[in-house]
């Protein structure tokens, strides 16, 4: 179906015998996926493989798919739910004979507070000469402040972080912990942390060293679960 899908962008709703669920597709590719029967709750690949390989009975069995297509605004709104509740096709999944999630019914439970927050980029504006921050996944903000267009920008790191890996892959210098591009006026940071990356733009006077020392302190906390 997703030869079809194209110039989508939004959530395709699924719902079957077993259970119900959805996919975030953006323009044919799949970004998030959730599905839920009697056993538990299917996120990200394991949702995928569970939505396909429902069992047929011997009439054949019925999905129904509903399109909801979205805008900029809803995009960014549904994509940042989907990362907080660990949806996302590029987190790490269980292995697919494992048992699923089971269900929770407490009403806290229902939704996973992500480790990187508004109060972590608090953190990072804060710091003298820091003009923006945005944590972004795969090209798309996640959540963001300061002035900028985050849109724009999380296009730009992600390209940027792709060329400056592949560059130190061909150079055998591993995987980058930091990406730092300077011009005259301002300069762009990118680290990885956790399943998201931060990209902080500064001006050209900020003091790197006590930005670094801060974003160090961040993944060893988002590393630990304690952000």
């Amino acid at each position: 179906m997703l030869q079809y899908l194209k110039a989508f962008k939004g959530a395709i709703e699924i719902e079957n015998g077993q259970g119900t669920g959805f996919i975030l597709t953006f323009n044919g590719e799949l970004v998030a996926a959730y599905f839920e029967d009697k056993n538990g709750v299917y996120k990200g690949a394991s949702a995928i493989r569970n939505i396909i390989t429902t069992p047929l009975g011997d009439t054949g069995q019925q999905q129904n798919f509903i399109l909801r297509a979205y805008d900029e605004e809803d995009y960014a709104e549904a994509l940042d739910m989907c990362t907080r509740g660990g949806l996302l096709m590029g987190a790490a999944q269980p292995d697919p004979d494992a048992v699923p999630t089971p269900k929770k019914t407490s009403e806290s439970s229902r939704h996973t507070p992500s480790p990187v927050d508004e109060s972590t980029l608090t953190k990072i504006i804060s710091q003298p000469g820091v003009v923006a921050v945005s944590a972004f996944y795969e090209g798309f903000p996640v959540v963001s402040l300061g002035e900028a267009d985050f849109e724009h920008v999380a296009a730009r790191a992600e390209d940027f972080l792709r060329a400056g890996t592949r560059i130190a892959q061909d150079m055998n210098l591993g995987q980058p912990d930091q990406l730092i591009l300077e011009s005259a006026e301002n300069k762009f940071i990118i680290v990885p942390c956790g399943d998201l990356f931060l990209c902080i733009i500064t001006r050209a006077d900020a003091q790197l060293g006590l930005i670094r020392v801060l974003l160090k302190s961040i993944q060893l906390k988002v590393g630990s679960g304690d952000a």
